[in-house]
């Protein structure tokens, strides 16, 4: 069987992270993507990670602001079933593509909106990316860091979360439209992709009690997870007795060859001194071990552990390769690539990874044939879209500013 989303055409007017990867997981189940990116392409184009991004989609480039490129979307939309756009709200209104505006020509289109913040927010009218928001939601002040006060977090998980909701999002839409025949307008944003992440934290950060915060801290004061950490033999690192469900057949501490001190809430709750005295003796038995021995005794006595990989590493898994979680990708830029598979499969249609990060419009000519525009209106396009470059004001996706 072919992906269960073949047949399925998206127009995807998205940057930044969120919308192209909430788009990727549904081109790698079969929906024939195409990606409609401004002159001179996808302002995040320069970012490596885009090379996974944007792949199994094809590429048109189409000038928004000019007659001929907004005659082509509107053309390219008679043949679509969804519509991705990340723009601040009233931007698709402005360049006439607004849901108001084709719903009623398109009643079967699903349109999906994910800007930085929701309609009808504060801050909906301004540009944002993914550090803003999680300043704007406090996800910066809520975790924990190098120092007291809030922080800037690696991981953009605004967009993290939103990309979920964007492909969920359309996922049940187009169900919905089995039943009832007609799209929708799905909106999320990045503010409620942070959102999706804070139903565990947030309940307790007021009141609960200092040991809970103990266990959360990742990084500086070290809590319970941090000192879960060490180093072993040669360089290598383990993630040692953590919790797995499982009830142990022996200690941390017996399978170190240790005075056994109890379980963790015992060693909490002994004194500095005699804590820190357990944590050194600890350290030192694990320098002296390979890790490999110590995961493997780990799991025979059904205690948690895993090795510390460098991020590298894991595209040598053998479980990881055998499950077609990587795969080699040959991209028009980079040459051959190593790049994670895809991330979820369906026994009846296991999904697959339709090409690579096609260059900028790549395919602007074959998709706008399949459109039903001729020669002259075609060429029409070009013209308009290099005007556009040459004069550098014109983008589709500048005036949005939403993703990070």
């Amino acid at each position: 069987m072919a992906g269960v989303l073949e047949g399925v055409r998206i127009l995807d007017l998205t940057w930044g992270a969120a919308g192209p990867l909430g788009v990727l997981l549904l081109a790698e189940q079969g929906a024939d993507v195409v990606k409609v990116e401004p002159p001179g392409g996808d302002p995040f184009r320069a970012y490596a990670g885009y090379h996974v991004w944007n792949r199994s989609r094809r590429s048109v480039v189409l000038d928004l602001k000019s007659t001929a490129g907004s005659d082509a979307f509107h053309a390219l939309l008679d043949s679509a079933d969804v519509v991705v756009e990340s723009f601040r709200p009233g931007v698709t209104e402005r360049l006439g593509f607004g849901y108001d505006d084709i719903a009623g020509q398109h009643p079967r289109l699903i349109y999906c909106s994910c800007p930085a913040y929701p309609d009808g927010h504060r801050n909906a009218g301004r540009p944002g990316y993914d550090a803003l928001v999680a300043a704007a939601s406090g996800q910066q002040w809520d975790q924990w860091g190098w120092r007291p006060g809030p922080i800037f977090m690696p991981m953009p998980m605004p967009s993290m979360g939103a990309l979920f909701l964007v492909s969920i999002g359309i996922s049940a839409a187009l169900v919905a439209r089995e039943e009832t025949g007609r799209g929708q307008h799905v909106r999320t944003s990045l503010l409620q992709g942070a959102f999706l992440y804070t139903t565990q934290i947030w309940q307790h950060v007021e009141h609960d009690a200092a040991a809970h915060h103990s266990l959360m801290a990742k990084t500086s004061p070290p809590g319970v997870h941090q000192s879960s950490v060490f180093e072993c033999a040669h360089d290598e690192w383990i993630h040692a007795a953590a919790m797995n469900g499982l009830k142990p057949k022996k200690t941390e501490d017996q399978l170190l060859g240790l005075p056994d001190v109890g379980d963790m809430w015992t060693f909490m709750a002994l004194p500095p001194e005699e804590k820190r005295a357990i944590e050194e003796s600890r350290a030192a038995a694990y320098r002296s071990r390979r890790r490999d021995d110590l995961v493997g005794e780990f799991h025979e006595n059904d205690l948690g552990a895993e090795a510390i990989v460098r991020p590298a590493e894991m595209f040598d898994h053998p479980q990881l390769i055998a499950n077609g979680m990587v795969a080699t990708v040959d991209d028009p830029v980079l040459g051959e690539t190593t790049q994670i598979g895809v991330p979820f499969t369906l026994e009846g249609a296991p999904g697959a990874i339709q090409g690579p990060q096609p260059k900028p419009g790549a395919h602007t000519r074959e998709v706008l044939t399949e459109a039903g525009l001729d020669e002259p209106a075609i060429g029409a396009v070009f013209e308009a879209t290099a005007e556009a470059a040459a004069a550098g004001t014109a983008t589709n996706t500048g005036a949005a500013g939403t993703e990070g």
